[in-house]
């Protein structure tokens, strides 16, 4: 299958889930809105489920890769984390998935990693490397891989607990956010 078909149906899907939300979303709205037939949708997937979770992968690498310059020091690093953080939570396709269907993300808390996250973990372990080869003195010298890979697992609960979590710090009378705090925890942990 072509990539123009791929992305026919994720834009599909993506614009059937924002406007109608993931339990009244059909296989049958995916493949009118991306133009093919069902059978040809059913050749790519097996079901809703399987393309739901392929556009929550398209969602989350599409986020990471709006990201336009490479971070040179620990606070720009952690700048842009938070900034993806930011966009993981208010994305619509994702406060859906969360909202309407969380077991669709249990495989990915649970049981193994996704094609998003093993990339994610990839390209921060990448920029971990950068950064404390060319600007040691701004960031952690923890061992890239384990950073990024924690760094990704931090900021996925946060990102997907938000809704959660704000209210909870708010009946406290906390005056800070769950991404304040979660600024708090990434500098703690990744600056020198």
């Amino acid at each position: 299958m072509s990539n123009d078909v791929d992305e026919a149906i994720m834009l599909a899907a993506r614009q059937q889930v924002v406007q109608l939300g993931t339990r009244r979303t059909t296989m049958s709205s995916i493949a009118r809105g991306a133009g093919i037939s069902r059978p040809t949708l059913y050749a790519r997937f097996s079901g809703k489920d399987a393309v739901l979770s392929k556009l929550l992968t398209h969602e989350l690498l599409s986020i990471v890769a709006q990201k336009h310059r490479r971070p040179e020091s620990g606070a720009a690093f952690i700048a842009v984390l938070m900034e993806a953080a930011r966009s993981v939570a208010a994305n619509p396709v994702v406060k859906a998935i969360v909202e309407e269907q969380p077991e669709l993300l249990g495989t990915y808390f649970f049981r193994r990693l996704g094609e998003s996250q093993v990339r994610i973990i990839a390209t921060l372990e990448r920029t971990l490397r950068h950064i404390q080869a060319t600007a040691p003195q701004s960031i952690t010298h923890r061992e890239p891989h384990a950073a990024a890979t924690m760094c990704c697992s931090v900021l996925q609960h946060f990102a997907i607990s938000a809704r959660i979590f704000q209210p909870v710090l708010r009946v406290k009378g906390a005056q800070s956010t769950w991404d304040q705090e979660l600024e708090v925890m990434l500098e703690g942990y990744l600056l020198p």
